[in-house]
């Protein structure tokens, strides 16, 4: 079957595919958003009774099913077993792009029957800085000349490391880790990097089922991909793949600038390896520790040994050993380039035109009373039923494992890519990740009660504690270690927290007299300054950004607060609803929410008021939007009853992109 062959029976599949799992489930192809030589993905939309999700559906290519046969389709299966497996845990790692659904399409070609297998995964927005790794270390060497800072790339590889692990315990070798194939979301301590494209993966000691084709990219396959010996294939060929992508990660540079399978080999067979310190590109700050760079150099030299014996066993050894050597006090104590690239995120365009859909319709089973999101738009909620997860097509339910009493979990709270802190009104805090609950503790004053954290529990973190006399304050933790508490004498409720600067945040709440308070807490200066603001009801949420130091505090009535570096203005809504959730985007832009309603500040110019216009209004949508997700060109909200909507701006909205029929291979 030709090329072009190949393209007709593709399209004749038509723009709808149904799942062979779910009937009720339908993906509706839009633009063609990649191809190669097994597969063609698409932009796709995801329908069901409960909602829509963007997500990608790769189409095996015809030709290569006509001349494997079932073979083609049993790997399809088998890697989709293997990898689903990563869903089994709840949440399940944000490390690995994460498997939504796989099944085959019966088309006649020729007018011979012929099943197409595809597979579903998720979207991954990847927003200013782009999708990719090579897109992102693109962006970081236009916006501030060099590549990816130590921490940065320290946490780049705890993601790439813990998605490779992830990958490695259910038995399946990726074979090709390159910057491409690392998907990216989120921003600053949002961020997150995604193992993705597994069309050349397979199970561990299936031999290959395609027979003796060469696999990966040169410069980034081990030679035993490269030669297809089955023998040597393991997790050290990934480990091989990493490092060569840990260098582009530093320096922006290939490690092996090679482009065909006989130059890699050649060049990998060579005891000479490139340095760091060749690269132009290498930020100032590693630069100046040029022990620390060499030994990063031997390692990875180390790491791309020609025999996989002579290379770390596994991920995890080879990333603790680099990590040693990258290693930085605080990753809130970010260094000039990256803060460039957050101000560079800021003068983006803002976007005034949104299109929204429907992610997931209310429930009547549960109450949402604590969400926190992670950088890919999914969350953990505490709910009246206990903790459930949202993987951006539904709810799931997450096992306590005795860590806690389910239906006494109280809040939720990120405190890094994959991480929650959970805390229960019996006095346990816990972390959970999809290994389920770690690092469990029971407060010694069982009389005490946690009402709310925020902030990082390595670095600068505050709690709101409620004690036997229903009297609150406010608790630091810097380190590990516990300063002094402030009393909030005149303080009923903590509705909610935000950090606003390195070391400052914003309160949000009720006093005792019946108002909503307002206030910055500097928890290293030990001092509470309330906020002078005109008499509310009550102030129930705020969110801030403090690379930006941008803040903003919803009230009731409509009442608002923005805060930035040159002070504090009091701003309204004019529909004088009260206000539930609000959030700050990367681009400073702010936003606020009610039932059945959400605005957007449009910041105006010296001299002029700010205004909060309505961009969402659905009056069937009666429970209030309790949480929100905001990014530069997306936008989420859930409400009490679990429902979710989603905004993205109108020329990315995928509505638009599937009214015309897929763009298909020419």
């Amino acid at each position: 079957m030709s090329a072009a062959s190949d393209d007709h029976v593709i399209q004749a599949i038509g723009n709808e595919i149904r799942s062979n799992v779910a009937t009720d489930v339908i993906y509706h192809l839009g633009r063609r958003v990649g191809e190669g030589g097994m597969s063609v993905a698409y932009l796709a939309l995801r329908t069901s009774p409960q909602g829509s999700a963007p997500v990608v559906v790769k189409v095996l290519r015809p030709r290569f099913v006509l001349r494997f046969g079932q073979a083609a389709l049993l790997s399809i299966q088998k890697e989709a077993v293997a990898l689903g497996r990563l869903n089994e845990r709840v949440p399940p790692t944000p490390f690995v792009v994460r498997l939504i659904d796989v099944g085959s399409v019966r088309t006649l070609p020729g007018q011979r029957e012929l099943d197409i297998p595809w597979i579903a995964v998720e979207y991954v927005h990847g927003g200013v800085e782009g999708t990719t790794l090579a897109d992102r270390i693109a962006y970081s060497v236009a916006q501030t000349g060099w590549a990816f800072d130590p921490g940065r790339a320290s946490h780049a590889i705890e993601c790439l490391a813990k998605g490779l692990s992830a990958v490695h315990e259910v038995g399946v070798i990726h074979r090709d880790i390159k910057p491409e194939n690392v998907l990216c979301c989120g921003f600053g301590d949002d961020e997150i990097f995604k193992v993705a494209d597994f069309g050349v993966a397979r199970p561990a000691g299936v031999a290959a089922t395609f027979g003796g084709n060469t696999v990966g990219t040169p410069g980034y396959a081990a030679p035993e991909l490269m030669v297809m010996d089955q023998r040597m294939i393991g997790p050290s060929s990934d480990v091989f793949g990493l490092a060569a992508v840990i260098y582009f990660m530093l320096t922006g540079d290939a490690y092996f600038p090679v482009h065909t399978v006989s130059d890699a080999i050649l060049a990998i067979q060579s005891p000479v390896r490139r340095s760091l310190l060749d690269s132009q590109r290498l930020v100032p700050e590693l630069r100046d520790r040029a022990s620390a760079c060499r030994a990063i150099d031997q390692l990875l030299a180390r790491s791309t040994a020609a025999l996989p014996s002579e290379r770390p066993r596994d991920v995890p050894s080879f990333a603790a050993s680099l990590l040693a050597f990258l290693h930085v006090e605080s990753r809130r104590r970010r260094p000039a380039p990256r803060k460039r690239e957050v101000e560079a995120a800021g003068a983006a365009a803002r976007v005034l035109a949104w299109s929204w859909m429907t992610r997931q319709k209310p429930a009547d089973d549960f109450v949402v009373r604590s969400v926190a999101w992670d950088g890919d738009g999914r969350c953990l909620a505490a709910t009246s039923v206990g903790l459930m997860f949202w993987d951006a097509t539904q709810w799931v339910p997450v096992t306590t494992d005795g860590a806690a009493n389910p239906r006494a979990v109280r809040f939720t709270h990120r405190v890094a890519a994959g991480r929650w802190l959970v805390g229960s009104d019996d006095g346990t805090l816990a972390i959970y990740t999809s290994a389920g609950p770690r690092e469990t503790v029971r407060l010694s004053d069982s009389t005490l009660r946690v009402e709310l954290f925020s902030g990082n529990l390595d670095d600068l973190g505050i709690l709101a504690v409620r004690d036997e006399h229903d009297s609150l304050s406010l608790h630091a933790l810097v380190g590990r270690r516990w300063l002094k508490p402030l009393a909030l004498d005149d303080v009923a409720v903590i509705s909610s927290a935000a950090r606003v600067g390195d070391s400052t945040w914003m309160i949000a709440g009720r006093n005792n007299r019946g108002g909503g308070v307002a206030g910055l807490y500097s928890p290293l200066e030990w001092s509470f300054q309330p906020i002078d603001t005109p008499k509310v009801r009550a102030f129930l949420a705020c969110a801030g950004h403090p690379d930006l130091s941008v803040g903003v505090i919803g009230g009731a009535d409509g009442m608002m607060l923005y805060i930035d570096q040159h002070g504090t203005w009091v701003e309204s809504i004019r529909d004088g609803l009260d206000l539930s959730a609000v959030a700050v985007d990367n681009s400073g832009t702010c936003w606020a929410a009610a039932a059945g309603k959400v605005w957007c500040r449009l910041a105006a110019g010296p001299g002029i008021a700010s205004s909060w216009e309505c961009v969402w209004e659905d009056a069937a949508w009666q429970a209030p939007i309790v949480s929100m997700f905001a990014d530069v060109d997306v936008v989420l909200g859930v409400t009490a009853d679990g429902g979710i909507v989603e905004a993205r701006p109108t020329e990315l909205d995928l509505g638009t992109l599937l009214r015309s029929p897929p763009s298909m291979p020419g």
